[in-house]
């Protein structure tokens, strides 16, 4: 709840800046996130990590703390403009990272099973 009245406290004065640049910075939120997607599982597969692993480091990469951005931005007074990301980022983060466990939940990996304990 507290989260949530933040995000609309940071996007309720920026709300011109977010009309303005609001696709843009949409999709440079989604590159980010989902390249950290992409990075992070190729770096573990690099590393020949299992494949719960290399999803794990996935997960984990993609879904940086949108908070450090907001707080940042708080910092530096511009939470009405440079915070618009944060709040982006954190509704889109959990979305795509929601939908990408909930596949790779339903495609379990054949070899990560048998190494179950």
């Amino acid at each position: 709840m507290v989260g949530i009245a933040f995000i609309i406290t940071i996007i309720t004065p920026g709300q011109a800046a977010l009309l303005n640049v609001g696709g843009l910075l949409i999709v440079a939120v989604l590159m980010h996130n989902l390249g950290g997607y992409i990075l992070g599982y190729s770096a573990a597969r690099l590393f020949r990590m299992p494949e719960q692993d290399c999803r794990t480091v996935a997960i984990e990469v993609g879904l940086q703390n949108a908070g450090l951005a907001s707080g940042l931005a708080n910092q530096m007074g511009k939470l009405a403009t440079v915070g618009l990301a944060a709040a982006l980022f954190g509704p889109i983060m959990n979305i795509t990272g929601s939908v990408l466990a909930s596949w790779w939940g339903r495609s379990s990996d054949p070899k990560s099973e048998s190494n179950e304990v």
